[in-house]
């Protein structure tokens, strides 16, 4: 519970003031409860009644009548104040929170993303912060309000026993009221695990969701249907059982809370009838007793409340606490104007156990069109993504422009590349603001520039809207073509020093793809060109081909060079 607490209360220390007064205002509340409502059933209602010797004016019996509508009022609006300004802080705090969550996530590397479910991600993000803010919600109230409640029944008590005389009374509720407590302890370790086991559950019953929906086609042309049903039914039906298995132990406090305040009651019941107290005593002590051992009981709940979400914060402390791997260094160099020379120096990578690249020494000049060719898995897309820093070198260092990437600031790196991945990512936004993820301040005209460059113009302007089309989730309005139309055309626009293109024309037909080779060869004069390509189509604008095998360049040189290559020699007869 501390760890918890301590997660939150850098959030709390801006809305101070609205704490304070919100405490302010329990505390009048609790005071109206706790102690103006007994004390005035004992001391005002029973001593009108009582004394019968007395004629009371009419205006003076709706004075008396009044105070207590007045103690309510105070109570009520106090309360709302309470509630309200509570409830406010609850949600500016989980806001803030997570919002730091996505923040920090844009901040991970690659590897996080490869290692993590997109869909248990998805769930700490919403699910888990949603619960995390129903708690601390509720936690924050009952335990502002409820310890002012608690503390008025408790003063009222004291002072009926020290009018009355009746200490042991006293002594025989402190020594019952802990009893309250043992049921909060015995529940709250259960409730702990079985939080952590209904939060995992239900990142898997995310991830199915976003798994099928990333795969409609798939699912549908294998017929998959009934296979995903039945996977999501017993990952729902997991879900289902730790769901219940919470609930039985969340529902048990109730009763048990229950039982021993009334058990409290009836022993307040029998020291005042043994000690020949009169029943306007016993009323008041009745209706102290309510306020204070209900209190403990609202507090209680709160208590496994939060016991229950604590599998929720630990999956998203788990997200907070994760170390992005690459970061800014501390002292940046200026790396003052771009050419685009890359150079390689010992240069080694590694998945996990797996090495991808090996031992690498390579220099590009500036405005070198270098095409990287070999086999599936030989590291050919693993060493475009170590310029662009997506991964540090395990062994070894990389270059660009002089200047080791880890002593660049990571902005000042990626405005100097232009990168059009395999299978581009569209936003579900207008085809121009997708665009203008090449460069965020271009103009519309230069917008049109850019898919005119990419031979994107024309089927833009075919769209319902042109350029103010919405793509739609995934891009699913538009074809493969498209999509890397659209993609090429950001590169366009970013009209960076290097330029990566990892199997750019993949997705494109052969009237489409010699389009695009016109416009490349535009794009790229005196840039840096890495082109990650398996159609040798694309290797022609190219003036230097490095063959990778397993890991490693195991040929480097023109078309002509490199031909004798066996690797080589067999990717060419095969195309």
């Amino acid at each position: 519970m501390w760890k918890q607490w301590k997660t939150l209360v850098p959030y709390l220390r801006p809305h101070r003031r609205a704490f304070v007064i919100a405490m302010l205002c329990g505390a009048a509340a609790g005071a109206a409860s706790g102690f103006g409502a007994p004390f005035f059933m004992q001391r005002v209602f029973a001593g009108f009644f009582e004394d019968t010797g007395a004629e009371h004016s009419f205006g003076y019996q709706i004075f008396i009548a009044s105070l207590l509508p007045g103690i309510f009022f105070v109570r009520g609006v106090s309360l709302y104040a309470n509630q309200y300004l509570l409830n406010r802080v609850g949600q500016s705090v989980l806001l803030r929170l997570r919002k730091d969550l996505f923040d920090h996530l844009q901040r991970l590397h690659l590897g996080f993303f490869e290692r993590e479910r997109s869909g248990d991600i998805v769930a700490r993000l919403a699910a888990d912060t949603t619960q995390i803010q129903n708690t601390v919600i509720i936690l924050i109230k009952e335990g502002v309000l409820q310890p002012f409640i608690f503390l008025g029944g408790l003063g009222f008590l004291i002072f009926l026993s020290a009018r009355e005389a009746e200490i042991g009374f006293l002594l025989l509720l402190f020594a019952i009221v802990p009893l309250m407590i043992v049921p909060v302890r015995l529940i709250g370790r259960h409730l702990r695990r079985r939080g952590r086991q209904m939060q995992d559950a239900f990142g898997d019953v995310s991830e199915a969701i976003s798994e099928n929906l990333r795969a409609a086609a798939e699912v549908r042309a294998f017929n998959r249907e009934e296979h995903e049903s039945a996977r999501f039914e017993a990952r729902l039906q997991a879900y289902f059982a730790y769901a219940m298995k919470m609930t039985k132990y969340y529902i048990m406090t109730q009763p048990l809370m229950e039982i021993v305040a009334v058990t409290v009651l009836s022993t307040a019941f029998l020291y005042a009838y043994n000690q020949g107290l009169g029943s306007s005593v016993f009323l008041a002590m009745g209706g102290g007793l309510y306020f204070t051992v209900d209190a403990v009981k609202r507090l209680a709940r709160a208590l496994n409340e939060w016991q229950r979400t604590e599998g929720a914060f630990a999956r998203v402390r788990q997200v907070m606490d994760a170390e992005p791997m690459i970061q800014d260094p501390k002292d940046p160099v200026e790396p003052g104007a771009a050419e685009g020379a890359v150079t390689f120096r010992g240069v080694s990578f590694t998945y996990g156990e797996q090495t991808a690249l090996h031992n690498i020494d390579l220099s590009i000049e500036g405005g070198t069109v270098c095409a990287l060719v070999g086999p599936s898995g030989a590291g050919k897309s693993t060493f475009s993504k170590l310029i662009l820093r997506f991964y540090d070198p395990t062994v070894g260092s990389i270059l660009l422009d002089g200047h080791d990437l880890r002593s660049m600031q990571l902005a000042d790196l990626r405005e100097r590349i232009a990168y059009v991945p395999q299978n581009p990512t569209l936003f579900n936004d207008t085809v121009a603001n997708n665009i203008r993820l090449g460069r965020e301040d271009a103009t519309d005209a230069e917008v049109e520039a850019a898919a005119r460059a990419a031979h994107a113009h024309d089927f833009i302007e075919a769209l319902p809207e042109g350029y103010a089309t919405n793509v739609g989730e995934n891009a699913g309005r538009l074809s493969g073509g498209q999509r890397q139309r659209l993609a090429l055309a950001r590169a366009f626009l970013r009209s960076a020093p290097v330029l990566i293109l990892d199997e750019a024309t993949s997705a494109l037909d052969s009237a489409s793809e010699e389009k695009i080779r016109d416009a490349l060869r535009r794009l790229i004069r005196g840039r840096t060109v890495l082109i990650v390509a398996h159609r040798f189509s694309t290797i022609e604008l190219a003036e230097r081909i490095l063959v990778f095998e397993g890991g490693r360049i195991v040929a480097d040189g023109n078309r002509d060079e490199v031909l004798t290559h066996p690797v080589f020699r067999e990717l060419s007869d095969k195309q």
